[in-house]
């Protein structure tokens, strides 16, 4: 029993790291209804800057965060202003907003390849971080404590951004409607580009703590974007609270479900617990019930 109850908060710890890549993804999809499928590659890029940063410039910590921070708002931004702007302007259709964000994707993911090669590369933890703290029957480290407290707070701040803030009340507005929001005067264009900035942010504090837990790999994007597309399906998109609920319910059932089989199935749990909600729940956790 002491080794179930250990890998249901080894899944809740995990699921609060898949939380906080749902958010990002969440804000980006939610507002906008585009699959930001260049998200990945913001993701990627903020690791190797942060890497880059701490481990071979040799800055503080501090420094690295915030470096990794401005770049992957600014990239965020950018890739609105400059790919998906233009394609709106053009009436681009859905699929091929797609296709160019996964392009985007597949561009940043190369250019990650060229400046830093295609070796993981890990980030160096303080042994007090890395030491196991006793919580009654179980053992968190100090790292998972901090992504833990970290994902919730960031949940939190951006909830209450979202509720109490003009400009989060106005991202909410373009999400529910966005005619509705161009007739009563709200920027739609400044708007979006706050919108990517945040949803970018959030990547960037994201990779942070995966680059500290596990490294970074130029693929780690793809599989960040996986992890967050399925959240948010799971959690529902209509609500900042369905991407979090998604995330920390796949950490709990992969993390219990490899207590009885091979751990190399964790990733066929997740998609297993998406076809199950697709069929069963296709408005997700939080999602309003479809009526019979």
């Amino acid at each position: 029993m002491g080794e179930l109850l250990q890998l249901t908060v080894n899944g809740l710890i995990a699921g609060s790291a898949y939380a906080l890549l749902a958010l990002g993804f969440w804000v980006v999809y939610g507002t906008t209804r585009t699959f930001h499928f260049a998200h990945g590659g913001v993701y990627t890029l903020g690791g190797y800057v942060f890497y880059h940063t701490l481990v071979a410039l040799g800055a503080p910590f501090v420094v690295a965060v915030a470096a990794t921070l401005l770049v992957t708002a600014l990239l965020g931004m950018a890739i609105e202003r400059f790919v998906y702007r233009p394609l709106r302007a053009i009436g681009a259709s859905d699929m091929e907003t797609l296709l160019s964000s996964l392009g985007l994707y597949v561009l940043i993911e190369n250019l990650v390849i060229i400046v830093w090669k295609s070796d993981p590369r890990l980030v160096p933890v303080a042994e007090p971080l890395q030491q196991g703290l006793p919580f009654g029957p179980v053992w968190i480290t100090g790292l998972q404590l901090v992504g833990l407290v970290a994902s919730l707070g960031l949940w939190g701040g951006l909830a209450l951004f979202l509720r109490r803030s003009r400009v989060g009340k106005a991202i909410r507005a373009l999400a529910a409607d966005p005619e509705m929001t161009e007739i009563v005067g709200i920027n739609e264009d400044r708007i979006r580009l706050v919108v990517y900035a945040v949803g970018s942010l959030l990547a960037g504090c994201s990779v942070v703590l995966s680059a500290i837990d596990t490294g970074i790999a130029p693929s780690s994007g793809m599989s960040a974007l996986l992890i967050a597309t399925i959240s948010v399906i799971v959690g529902g998109t209509n609500a900042v609270s369905g991407g979090v609920a998604g995330g920390f319910l796949i950490g709990v059932v992969e993390n219990v479900g490899i207590w009885k089989i091979a751990s190399e199935w964790k990733q066929a749990i997740a998609f297993g617990v998406l076809a199950a909600f697709i069929l069963l729940r296709p408005t997700g956790l939080l999602g309003p019930r479809q009526a019979k």
